[in-house]
């Protein structure tokens, strides 16, 4: 399930914010119902303000009706907006009933669906890893690094991989979560249809001393984009 304790630490959150039941209670009276694990998401974080800050838009309860183009989205629950639009996460109306529902991509230019994350607590430890990652203190001059896939083995083998993932913008780029400290994550984004299948490289830490760590770790198998 979801572990509010790396949400807090990879987003630096001092304390979170939680929303309101009456915020909660005006979402349940749109769909219903939510589900029992979102509900929870909601109640223990949605007005915390660290969630402001990511590359994307997180749609918590108290976004839900301030715009039109959420509120007439019929699919079901939409919990991530991409930041240009290009798709958003959701919960499908039809999941809603479910304690712990698969999240999917909703690509509405391209008129696709595909799979985003196998449940919504998998969609949450994820999501919140990726977001965080464009917003540490400590990142590298050149944000994006590239990992030959000639290193891969080699950089499995110096940290430890997170039991979570996601797809995010289309069903072949895949984001995975590696660390070697609790202070630092590296996102790394694969993309099938790449040329050379290589490995996008997002990475930080909280502080100083986690930064060097991770740096030490991988500073001669990826290079700047």
């Amino acid at each position: 399930m979801l572990d509010y304790g790396f949400i807090k630490r990879v987003y630096d959150i001092k304390k979170f914010h939680g929303s309101t039941p009456e915020e909660i209670d005006k979402l349940k009276q749109k769909f219903g119902e939510i589900p029992e694990v979102l509900e929870e998401f909601y109640l223990k974080t949605g007005n915390t303000k660290e969630f402001q800050y990511g590359q994307d838009t997180w749609i918590m309860p108290h976004d839900y009706f301030k715009y039109s183009w959420i509120q007439d989205f019929d699919e079901g629950i939409i919990l991530l907006n991409e930041n240009q639009g290009v798709c958003q996460a959701y919960v499908r109306k039809e999941d809603l009933p479910l304690a712990d529902p698969p999240v999917y991509l909703w690509c509405g230019e391209r008129k696709e669906i595909n799979l985003c994350a196998s449940s919504v607590s998998e969609f949450l430890m994820a999501a919140s890893a990726y977001e965080a990652a464009f917003t540490f203190e400590y990142n590298p001059e050149d944000f994006f690094y590239y990992l030959s896939l000639d290193d891969i083995e080699e950089f499995e083998a110096r940290l430890g991989k997170f039991p979570f993932k996601m797809y995010w913008i289309s069903d072949d780029i895949e984001i995975t979560f590696y660390s070697n400290d609790p202070g630092n994550l590296i996102a790394a984004l694969s993309c099938d249809s790449a040329e050379d299948g290589g490995i996008q490289l997002i990475y930080g830490a909280v502080n100083e001393e986690s930064y060097k760590k991770l740096e030490k770790a991988i500073y001669d198998i990826c290079e700047p984009l």
